[in-house]
């Protein structure tokens, strides 16, 4: 497990003081072996936010990808690796995991959330996801090159 803090990573005892939050997203795959990607705030990204209270991590994940893209008929796969990252709210230090699942869907028009600051939502050949991923977060390239590694 890495955990990442402003892009860099840090000792896991740093962050024993932390408050843990969860959240869900999805790395969906249609048809024609392309990935879904939003930018959002200046940075590739995939579907991702936080799982509300008594919500299971799949469900979330799930609503997360419908509701920042408008995606429907995702059919979800198996878990991914989860990602860690910190970040402070309101002077309190947070540690926040996300769960990640692989998806599938039908390729089909996609309608970016603009309200959660999401620009562009849309589907890109899997080959060239690494190459939009270096404008992006080092918990998701560590994330895509564990799919490709493990031959999700």
């Amino acid at each position: 497990m890495t955990i990442y803090q402003n892009d860099q990573p840090i000792d896991p005892e740093q962050v024993r003081d932390h408050r843990l939050i969860h959240a869900a997203g999805g790395v969906v795959f249609n048809e024609h072996n392309e990935v879904l990607m939003i930018y959002r705030l200046d940075k590739w990204d995939f579907p991702k936010g936080k799982v509300e209270a008594g919500e299971q991590y799949n469900v979330a994940a799930l609503r997360e990808v419908e509701e920042e893209t408008g995606l429907h008929g995702i059919t979800l796969g198996e878990s991914l690796p989860s990602t860690f990252h910190t970040y402070t709210l309101h002077g309190e230090p947070i540690l926040k995991e996300t769960h990640w699942y692989r998806m599938s869907a039908p390729a089909q028009p996609l309608t970016p959330q603009t309200e959660e600051d999401i620009t562009q939502a849309t589907w890109v050949p899997a080959d060239q996801v690494q190459t939009l991923l270096q404008n992006s977060y080092a918990t998701l390239r560590d994330l895509w090159k564990n799919i490709k590694l493990l031959n999700y």
